[in-house]
């Protein structure tokens, strides 16, 4: 056997350093930032397409970064409190918001809300777009949007239509149709889009405007009259838009990603281009596709460019509904 010598010892200990030091980067990029779990804020009760696209976000995520990332359900003020818990966050990486056009909404509608979008958020990237559906109680004597409009105008101050909340994308957009349309027309906000359709399957309100519908109109649950885009969903071609029967009415819910104000440029670019890769996975498209969203991701500035053009939007058009809440 060989005699060793300290020279030996110099040479394996400079290799074992080698090879830990390469561990440990391997370990770095592998993890995000660091390995500790990431929050993600989900700001509306479970059960929901906010709630059921985060969760789907939030799989692809904890793969792609090789952290756990953990949902966690913040509802309340149509979003501002789980939107808020985010704002208030570190800025670290390790708490991310999953945002929506109510973000948007809810810095008109209020006359206080409880964060300032454009001050308290960064956005990172949107994830997908989503249409509302105006969906029926399968009883309800009619059979198209056009009817529904007939027989409130018959009926006026007697029909009713539940949205997922003050403040939220259904609820302007029932605000809106109810304008445009010229209707007596009772909007309710309810927590949450599930809440909202259980009761119009009940029978106590007759329609309900939410994006999570799609799958209760397949099943015959609820009776689709439209949708709220410019133009008919792919996935749905038979619903008309609403704007077939009110000419220029346009309502395209969306969501997207968002970190606390403050957090460092390279780690919202490092998700930014982690969600674009999420989004174009052909897994997470199959996912989506049940309840109508499609995928986006877009980068933070792209992303950032969407939020403003939004927010002005939005604030034209609750100003001219003249919808203003105090909180």
């Amino acid at each position: 056997m060989r005699r060793l010598f300290p020279r030996d010892f110099r040479i394996a200990g400079t290799l074992l350093i080698a090879l830990l030091s390469l561990t440990v980067s391997f370990s770095a990029q592998a993890a995000w930032p660091d390995n500790r779990t990431i929050t993600f804020v989900v700001p509306f009760p479970p059960g929901g397409n906010t709630d059921l696209l985060g969760r789907i976000v939030a799989n692809k995520l904890s793969a792609s970064l090789g952290v756990t990332v953990v949902v966690e359900n913040k509802p309340g003020a149509g979003s501002m409190i789980g939107s808020q818990a985010v704002a208030k966050a570190a800025p670290d990486g390790h708490t991310i918001l999953m945002g929506s056009i109510a973000n948007v909404i809810n810095d008109s509608v209020y006359s206080k809300p409880l964060l300032n979008i454009r001050k308290d958020l960064i956005p990172v990237s949107q994830v997908v777009n989503v249409p509302n559906y105006i969906a029926a109680n399968p009883k309800l004597p009619v059979n198209s949007l056009a009817e529904y409009i007939a027989y409130v105008k018959k009926n006026p101050g007697k029909s009713s239509c539940a949205t997922s909340g003050i403040g939220t994308s259904p609820f302007v957009s029932c605000e809106l149709f109810k304008r445009m349309a010229g209707l007596d027309l009772l909007v309710v906000p309810y927590q949450g889009g599930l809440p909202a359709m259980q009761d119009v399957m009940g029978g106590r309100v007759d329609i309900a405007v939410v994006n999570e519908a799609l799958p209760y109109i397949r099943n015959k649950q609820l009776k689709g009259l439209a949708v709220t885009t410019a133009t008919r969903s792919p996935y749905v071609p038979e619903l008309p838009a609403i704007a077939e029967s009110v000419p220029g009415y346009e309502v395209t819910s969306w969501y997207g990603v968002f970190l606390p104000a403050g957090t460092p440029k390279e780690i919202v670019d490092k998700l930014g281009a982690e969600l674009q890769k999420v989004m174009r996975s052909d897994d997470v498209k199959k996912q989506i596709e049940p309840v109508g969203a499609v995928a986006v991701g877009s980068t933070p500035a792209e992303f950032q460019k969407f939020v403003n053009s939004e927010l002005e939007k939005w604030d034209k058009v609750i100003k001219e509904m003249g919808i203003r809440l105090n909180n």
